[in-house]
Parts: structure tokens; sequence; C-alpha cells
């Protein structure tokens, strides 16, 4: 059974900071679980902070407080960047305290802006990287675009009772990218990119039986060409089809790249054939990314610490199709009794990265 690592030089450790005032040792009293949960892009959802207290006097934070959050190992502490509160709830005997926060802000009374308020407008002739400078501005958040991204041309835009977060994962997923309010950031990178909120690269982790308590494997289409995980080539040979509008004579056409499952046809047409080519080729990836997945629980270890949704994982020694190269689309870190430990959930990487992954 693996057990925490509990080495003088691995004792789990946090650091909490409400508007800038250090409450580390206030909450470290009281504490009876903090739990970190970052999606992925893809999910549209903003990561989550979750403390649980048990305290007869400790006050209650106010709706819309921000607090900043480290996470590691003795001294060794990450940023995890800045969550805002978004509701408070207590319960008794014994007094336990629930304190829930988002990485977006959601409360425009207390913070610039707020990521789900609905609107209505338009966007034209713009580059990507001005677009969500834009909306990251008007948000409180530092934009980070991707550098393979940032000069795509936008025609027009329609955003027509909408919120900023919706519009931007929309634009994402037709880009096969990530669009995420997090940590003080509003990040939009290509799917897999594995950067820091910084933008900082990392490189892949490579996780064995050894490291888990517990693994999961689904494999939901057998033979994928394009899947990195060892499976063999499907037989099946199908297509992605996507209509789009010909404005040269009026008739609506169809763009489409090849996909080794069976044909998809997307429901709706595209303006032009340039969308149709992008939104072929991101469900043709969103396949291949869904094809397997794999869930991963057990005790955190310093290189764990730094990993985020869209980071890429190895697996080794679990079994022939079970081995392979992947992406974190949720991660979730708890730090309880029973030590600091993460629950990864898995898809396919469509293109590992080359480089020797870290143990």
């Amino acid at each position: 059974m693996t057990k925490q690592i509990s080495g003088p030089e691995y004792i789990p450790a946090f650091r909490v900071t409400a508007e800038g005032k250090d409450i580390t040792n206030a909450l470290r009293r009281s504490l009876l679980s903090l739990t970190l949960t970052d999606y992925g892009g893809t999910s549209a959802r903003a990561d989550t902070l979750k403390i649980t207290l048990l305290s007869e006097t400790l006050p209650l934070p106010s709706k819309g407080a921000r607090l900043r959050l480290g996470l590691g190992f003795n001294d060794r502490l990450t940023d995890k960047g800045w969550f805002v509160v978004s509701d408070v709830a207590s319960s008794g005997p014994p007094r336990k305290i629930e304190i829930n926060a988002t990485a977006a802000p959601m409360n425009a009374e207390k913070q610039r802006g707020d990521v789900l308020a609905i609107k209505t407008r338009s966007w034209h002739d713009l580059l990507l990287v001005d677009l969500v400078k834009t909306i990251a501005g008007e948000n409180g958040l530092i934009p980070r675009v991707a550098a393979c991204l940032a000069n795509y041309h936008i025609d027009h835009l329609d955003q027509v009772a909408e919120s900023d977060a919706n519009l931007l994962s929309r634009l994402a997923r037709e880009l096969n990218a990530v669009s995420k309010p997090t940590g003080g950031y509003w990040l939009f990178l290509k799917q897999g990119s594995g950067q820091t909120a910084g933008g900082r690269p990392l490189s892949a982790v490579t996780i064995t039986p050894a490291q888990v308590t517990r693994w999961s494997y689904v494999e939901k289409s057998r033979g994928n060409s394009t899947a990195s995980n060892g499976a063999e080539k499907g037989k099946e040979s199908g297509r992605v089809k996507v209509r789009y509008y010909d404005a040269h004579d009026g008739k609506t056409r169809v763009a489409s790249v090849e996909y080794a499952g069976a044909t998809q046809e997307n429901p709706y047409t595209q303006p032009s054939k340039k969308y149709a080519d992008l939104q072929a080729k991101a469900r043709k990836a969103q396949a291949v990314r869904n094809a397997s997945t794999m869930t991963l629980s057990g005790p955190c270890r310093l290189s764990h610490i730094p990993l985020t949704a869209e980071c890429r994982i190895v697996t080794s020694g679990f079994g022939r199709h079970e081995d392979g190269h992947w992406v974190i689309e949720s991660l979730e870190f708890s730090l309880g009794t029973a030590g600091l430990n993460y629950t990864c959930s898995l898809v396919i990487d469509p293109h590992p990265a080359k480089s020797t992954p870290r143990r």
C-alpha cells in the first residue's frame, strides 16, 4: 500500500493570505480539510478552493474576499494563485465552517468584473490576443495567450446574451485550445500545452503503480490510429464533416478530415471554409482525447505539486493499454488528516511531447 512520504523533508504544508494578510496559523489550528480542484479549460469551469474548519471563535470571511494559496512541503510551496470567496456556510455543534472560493471573479460588487455576467455585443476585425486582452482587462485579470494563437484573425464574432467565460470557451473549442480564468490570469492556450499560469512550460511527469493508491481505466473506442497509448490501429476509417457557406456561389459545401472511427457530422453550418476547417480539426482532436480515460489517486510527491490541468502525464507499468501519454483533464489536491493527496482525471494526449518525463 502506498504511503504518504513523511520524512522530515516532506511534511505537507500550505499558506493562505486573505487580502494580503497571512492567516495560515489561524487556519492551521482549526483545519479539517483543504481541497483545490483544477479544471481543464474545455470544461468551462473555474478552479475552486474549499476550506473546512472546526472553530467556535473564528470569524466568517466576507463574500468577495481574495485568498491566495501556496501548497507543497515544508517551506517549498508552489503558488496556486488567488481565489475569490463565493460563499460561506457554518453548522454545528461543534461549529464547522465551510469556505468556498473560485479562481475567477464572480462578485462584481467586491471585485472588478464578473466573468459570468451576460452581455450582448459584437467583435469585428481583430486579433485573438486583442480580444483576450480586452476581456481579461474588463474582469481584472492578466491575459496569457499562446504565441501560436495570438495572431489568429477574427473577422466577426457575436456575443449575444452570453458571458465572457462562455464566449472565449466557445472560441477555444473551435481552435482546439483552452480558455480559463485562473490565479489572476486569463489563459488561452493550446490543449495539452502544459504551462503554469505565468507561462512557464512543465515537462511530463511519469507515474507508476507504486505511486498510486487507486487507479481506473476506461477504453471508449479501441484502435484509434492517432492515439498514443499503444492500442492497435483500427480498421474503421471515417471522417469528421463540417458544412460551410461558400460566398462565391451561395452553395453549402462540406469540409472534412480523416478520422479513425465512425464518421461524425457537425450539426451547425459555418460561415466560411476557414471556420469549417478549424471546427473539423478541433472535433477530431476532441474525439481523440476522449477515446480512452484514466483516473489516478495517491499521495502527493514534490513533482506533483506544480501540475495543473492540461499538463502531461506518462503512465508506466499499469498494463499494455493503460500505459501511455495523457493530458490532465481535471486535478484535485486534498490536504487533511490523511496528508496531502491528489486525484487526476486523464484523457489521451494526441501530441505527446518528446522531452524526457520527470518521475
